[in-house]
């Protein structure tokens, strides 16, 4: 429909809760249920490395995926920080969905929106999770 939705469980939409549990899991029902063919979640890190780069210094950005698999499953770690709910594990997850419905979904750093306009431009940024075709 040529639409942007933005998502965010936190704010008000009704008055009855939601209860979803995160922004990860309530983006990837919507985005799979209107069949869109990109889900993007900002987050404070530029995507899925192959350990927490704020820990191991050399850790290196995982560019693209094609299946999540136990491996994959293994560099999400824990709860990212003391403000979120879910982590790397619950965006795996998120993808695991999009992905087996069809659609593609990108992990990026949202610290600076104008990441969107590269993402427009069809530079690659953070980590992109190709869907099922």
């Amino acid at each position: 429909m040529g639409v942007l939705p933005v998502i965010n469980e936190n704010d008000t939409v009704s008055t009855e809760e939601l209860g979803i549990g995160d922004n990860d899991t309530l983006g990837a029902i919507v985005a799979t249920s209107i069949h869109a063919d990109l889900l993007v979640l900002l987050s404070d890190i530029d995507g899925l490395f192959t350990d927490d780069p704020r820990m191991v210094p050399d850790a290196k950005l995982i560019p693209e995926i094609h299946e999540i698999t136990e491996e994959i499953m293994a560099h999400a770690g824990g709860k990212g920080s003391a403000i979120g709910t879910g982590g790397m594990a619950t965006k795996l997850t998120a993808a695991k969905m999009v992905m087996e419905a069809g659609g593609d979904m990108i992990i990026a750093n949202g610290k600076d929106p104008a990441i969107l306009y590269d993402l427009l431009d069809g530079n690659a940024i953070g980590t992109r999770f190709i869907g099922k075709k």
